[in-house]
């Protein structure tokens, strides 16, 4: 606690955290209406031009496959991702607008986004496939499995020349971990300065819990909360990035439905690549 406390005590003597993204601040508005409508959330979308065209690339990419060209941020929502998704998206790249990598070299923003969306996807997948009670909605689930990274973000833009040297380290000693290495280089790792953002944004409280809880999470829990099962989701998708793969476990989840929503995922892996790196550029969308 006093690790923690003090790891806050850091990034509350910053004053250059980014406020949180005006159009974040709207996504965020509409999130908590159950009974927003499309033509508002699309319009709001359209105001921003950068995640307009952006939300349109995701819509059209190879990993969701449209039928036809979609030309308008309604039409990605009625005929391809559905109102959900394009708002939580929306959201996930309106919130990563706050921040820049570009003094981080060995940040690669491919792949956080690749981590981001796939566990994003995983997650609520394995929520609509659960048996086991208690569990979130599939949209708070793909909401936190998006957001959960998001502190490695942070820790980029405020300290670029630390995090750079915590990614060589990571990269160099395989006996200690890129979380290690930002505790002991940056001072605080990606988990404490997410929650604290997730606090400091006033973001949906499911996403806050998550971040706060990622690092004690039990990898062999039964994922009955939604920590639990984003943490289940990112570790099998770690695996995959490095050439694993096994199929993915969970419990209460069928070993049917395991195995095939691991092979559709890995055959699926190149174009969520090529999805992220449409998505290299969240900076622009404010």
């Amino acid at each position: 606690m006093d690790s923690q406390q003090s790891s806050y005590e850091k990034l509350i003597a910053i004053e250059t955290i980014p406020p949180l993204p005006a159009t974040a601040a709207n996504l965020l508005a509409m999130a908590a209406d159950e009974d927003v409508e499309i033509e508002s959330l699309a319009g709001l979308i359209d105001t921003d031009p950068p995640l307009s065209a952006c939300m349109l690339s995701v819509a059209n990419s190879a990993f969701y496959s449209p039928r036809r060209p979609i030309l308008t941020v309604r039409d990605a929502i009625i005929g391809v991702l559905g109102l959900n998704m394009v708002r939580n998206m929306a959201l996930g790249l309106a919130l990563a607008g706050g921040f820049s990598s570009a003094r981080c070299p060995r940040f690669d923003l491919t792949a956080y986004w690749v981590t981001a969306l796939g566990t994003a996807d995983l997650a609520s997948g394995l929520v609509r496939a659960s048996s086991t009670p208690g569990l979130p909605s599939p949209e708070v689930a793909y909401q936190a499995g998006l957001l959960h990274n998001l502190g490695e973000l942070l820790l980029v833009h405020l300290w670029p020349a630390e995090m750079d040297k915590a990614l060589a380290a990571a990269a160099e000693q395989a006996d200690m971990s890129l979380i290690e290495h930002q505790r002991e280089i940056v001072g605080m790792d990606q988990w404490a300065a997410g929650s604290f953002l997730a606090k400091h944004w006033q973001l949906p409280r499911e996403v806050s819990a998550c971040m706060e809880g990622f690092a004690e999470c039990d990898d062999l829990a039964e994922p009955t909360d939604v920590c639990a099962l984003v943490r289940v989701a990112r570790r099998w998708l770690d695996s995959v990035a490095v050439g694993n793969v096994d199929n993915l476990r969970v419990s209460g989840v069928d070993d049917a439905y395991c195995e095939y929503r691991s092979s559709v995922f890995v055959d699926r892996y190149d174009d969520l690549i090529q999805l992220a790196r449409s998505m290299r550029t969240p900076q622009s969308a404010h």
